[in-house]
C-alpha cells in the first residue's frame, strides 16, 4: 500500500510540473495583435424594408393605365370603345339574315326596261372612310330563281354560270342544271346558301371596289351535254383557284376567267334566257352588309305563245365591319 502511495505522488508530481512548465512557456499577446472578436449580431440580421401595400391598377380610379386597362377591360377609366355605326358586329355575321330590305335601285327592270348592263349603289350609301367602320365584309348569293315559260313549250333544264370580280379578286359559280315546266306553268327554285353563293365563297371577302357581276343561264334539253360542258369548267377552274367549295371557286386574280370560261362559252348551243352585267359601287357596301335584295329579270316574248319566258333571280346581300382604327 506504501509502494502504491508512493508512486501515485510521483506522478500527481509530475503531472503539475508540466503544467507549471507550459504556463512558464506562455508568450503574451502582441500589443499590435487585434483580439479575435465576436461578429457584431447586428451583421446576422438582414435589412427588411418596411411593408407597403401594393396598390396597383384598379378599374374605377379614373386612370386609363395605359398596358393595362383597355376600353374592354375597364369601360369606367377608358370610355366605351368605338363601334362600327353602319355594319353588324362581324360575331356570326356569315349566317344568313332573318329578313332584308329590297333595293329597287338595284333591280335591272327600270319600269319594264330591262338594262343588260348597269350600275347601281352610287347613291345608297357613304365611303367607309367617313365612318367608324372597317373596311365591309360581304357575301352575295342567288336566294331563288322563277321561270316561268310560254303555252305549249316543253320542260326543259336550266343552269347558270355568274361570274363575280372586283379588279383584283373573282369568284365563279355553277348552278347544275335544274329541271323547268313549260306550258305557262312556273317553276321556283330556293338555292342553299352553298349552292348560291356568288360573292364571299368560303369566307365573308374584304370589299373596297366595285363589284361587276355577270348573269348568264341557259335552257337545254340534253341535260348530260349541259353538265359535261360545266364540268369542263369546273375541272379548269379547280387547277388554278385559291378555294372550292364543289359549287363554287375564288381566284386571287380576274385575268383567270376569261381563260377559264371563254371557249368553253364559246362552245355552247344552248339556249341564252338571261346575260346581264351589273356593276354594284362600293359606297353602297356598308349598307349592304345589314341585309339587302334585289332582282335581276330576263323577259321574253308573249307568255300565250311558245318560245316565251319569264325568269327572275332575286340576289341576297349581307355581311359585316369591324372598328376603324384610329391613331392614338
Amino acid at each position: 500500500m506504501r509502494t502504491r502511495s508512493a508512486l501515485s505522488t510521483l506522478c500527481l508530481s509530475v503531472l503539475l510540473g508540466c503544467a507549471a512548465g507550459d504556463a512558464a512557456q506562455t508568450v503574451p499577446p502582441d500589443a499590435t495583435t487585434k483580439p479575435d472578436v465576436a461578429p457584431d449580431a447586428a451583421d446576422d440580421v438582414a435589412i427588411v424594408p418596411l411593408d407597403v401595400p401594393d396598390v396597383g391598377v384598379r378599374c374605377g380610379d379614373g386612370i386609363c393605365s395605359r398596358g393595362a386597362e383597355t376600353c374592354e377591360s375597364c369601360p369606367l377609366d377608358c370610355n366605351r370603345c368605338p363601334t362600327c355605326d353602319m355594319a353588324p358586329s362581324c360575331t356570326g355575321a356569315l349566317a344568313v339574315p332573318t329578313s332584308t330590305m329590297a333595293v329597287p335601285a338595284c333591280n335591272n327592270d327600270m319600269g319594264g326596261n330591262l338594262r343588260t348592263n348597269y350600275a347601281c349603289g352610287t347613291d345608297l350609301g357613304v365611303a367607309p372612310a367617313n365612318t367608324t367602320c372597317a373596311d365591309p365584309q360581304l357575301r352575295i348569293r342567288v336566294r331563288e330563281i322563277s321561270m316561268q315559260r310560254g303555252f305549249f313549250d316543253l320542260g326543259r333544264q336550266l343552269y347558270c354560270i355568274i361570274s363575280a370580280e372586283d379588279g383584283r379578286h373573282s369568284e365563279l359559280l355553277l348552278m347544275s342544271p335544274r329541271d323547268v315546266a313549260g306550258n305557262r306553268n312556273t317553276t321556283r327554285i330556293n338555292l342553299r346558301v352553298a349552292e348560291g353563293v356568288l360573292w364571299g365563297q368560303g369566307d365573308l371577302y374584304r370589299s373596297i371596289s366595285n363589284i361587276t357581276i355577270t348573269y348568264a343561264c341557259f335552257l337545254s334539253s340534253d341535260g348530260a351535254a349541259a353538265r359535261r360542258v360545266l364540268d369542263d369548267i369546273a375541272g379548269r377552274a379547280a387547277m388554278v383557284s385559291q378555294h372550292a367549295d364543289g359549287y363554287g371557286w375564288v381566284f386571287g386574280t380576274v385575268a383567270v376567267l376569261g381563260t377559264i370560261l371563254g371557249s368553253a362559252l364559246g362552245t355552247m348551243r344552248d339556249q341564252r334566257v338571261i346575260d346581264v352585267q351589273q356593276t354594284i359601287a362600293a359606297g353602297a357596301f356598308l349598307p349592304f352588309t345589314n341585309g339587302r335584295s334585289w332582282e335581276v329579270r330576263s323577259r321574253n316574248g308573249n307568255l300565250d305563245l311558245s318560245g316565251a319566258w319569264d325568269l327572275r333571280l332575286t340576289l341576297e346581300a349581307w355581311g359585316c365591319a369591324g372598328v376603324r382604327a384610329v391613331a392614338p
